[in-house]
């Protein structure tokens, strides 16, 4: 089995019954409709890696997800596909996500469209709690500080910047959506 990223064709494989529950949770978040069952998958300390932010600590996680219905009418997931030769504790999904931002004229609800194909990792604690969430567009590597330098160590900071003024402004409650 194989699936097409933006990083060619890789190897897939089927997901076992408890990592298709954990994926099935989790697509919700990308999909608009946060919910106390996708968090529950995540440990208190999880870490959330974008190319946009460091969130540290579940509730700044929260935060960032329930965040996006603010931002995008519409988010659907176009394929997920479990990569194969994955390490122990660790799961790793080849994502296609469809977002429709919402439209900043008045009486227009959807504005531009945009396709992201991704690489999601799920690192796991010893209790099968999500520790760490990559999330790399174009399955690119997120550049950390240790890699580029005093440059990464300013846009390192800019991520975790961006994921505090988030976890200010949007509640982590998701029923408060």
């Amino acid at each position: 089995m194989a699936t097409e990223s933006s990083a060619g064709t890789l190897p897939t494989r089927h997901p076992t019954e408890s990592e298709q529950s954990v994926i099935a949770d989790i697509l919700k978040l990308y999909q608009l409709h946060p919910s106390e069952e996708a968090y529950a998958h995540y440990s208190p300390t999880a870490v959330f890696h974008d190319p946009v932010s460091i969130a540290e600590g579940l509730d700044s996680i929260r935060s960032q997800f329930n965040g996006m219905p603010k931002l995008f009418a519409e988010s659907n997931t176009q394929r997920c596909d479990v990569l194969a030769g994955t390490v122990p504790n660790t799961l790793a999904v080849n994502l296609t996500q469809h977002y429709v931002f919402k439209s900043p004229i008045p009486f227009k609800s959807k504005g531009t469209e945009k396709t992201v194909n991704s690489k999601v990792t799920f690192h796991f604690d010893a209790h099968g709690k999500i520790e760490k969430h990559d999330e790399e567009w174009d399955h690119e590597t997120n550049k950390t500080a240790a890699e580029d330098g005093w440059i990464g160590k300013v846009m390192e900071g800019r991520k975790k910047i961006d994921a505090k003024l988030i976890e200010k402004t949007v509640p982590s409650d998701p029923s408060k959506v």
